[in-house]
């Protein structure tokens, strides 16, 4: 039987977050392409938001939503110091947070969620709002989905309105 919990998607979606966090099996020198309708970086924030048909590919992963917010740790001079850009290195990254019709796709894996939050320090990927995830006939879906990347864990949570419902095929495509 296929492994469900798509821990590849996962990963490959902190990975494509993290920018600076290796693929599995792949180049970590990967570029993050990111298209929007438009970029704002606004430095008093530490933020980088994309908005209007955001689409940011790494790899074979590529993930759409409506807005894709970088935010980045305070530098260490304690804000003192003004950058003309921001430092976009793995270390300097707090979190990304995509919203709105977030969708993402590493082959045949696809999934969907109204919000996606990566925690750079927790090396922790958060699914909110109708989360659901694919492997061709497999799926997984609740109310909150948690990957907790360094752990290769998922913990899938229900709630009143929608209950954690899983779907496993033991068809074997592979071998066809």
């Amino acid at each position: 039987m296929k492994t469900i919990l798509l821990s590849l998607v996962l990963l490959t979606f902190c990975t494509a977050g993290a920018m600076a966090a290796p693929l599995p099996g792949g180049d970590s020198n990967l570029p993050v392409d990111v298209t929007a309708d438009n970029m704002v970086y606004t430095a008093d924030k530490n933020t980088v938001v994309f908005q209007g048909r955001v689409e940011a590919v790494r790899g074979e992963f590529k993930m759409w939503s409506e807005t894709l917010t970088l935010y980045l740790k305070s530098g260490g001079n304690g804000g003192t110091e003004k950058t003309a850009s921001p430092a976009m290195e793995g270390s300097d990254l707090d979190r990304i947070v995509a919203e709105k019709n977030v969708r993402f796709q590493n082959g045949t894996q696809t999934g969907s969620a109204q919000k996606a939050t990566y925690y750079s320090a927790k090396n922790l990927l958060v699914l909110e709002g109708n989360p659901v995830l694919h492997d061709g006939d497999n799926s997984i879906r609740g109310n909150v989905i948690r990957y907790f990347v360094n752990e290769n864990r998922s913990v899938v949570e229900g709630g009143p309105k929608q209950r954690v419902h899983a779907v496993f095929s033991s068809n074997d495509k592979k071998g066809k």
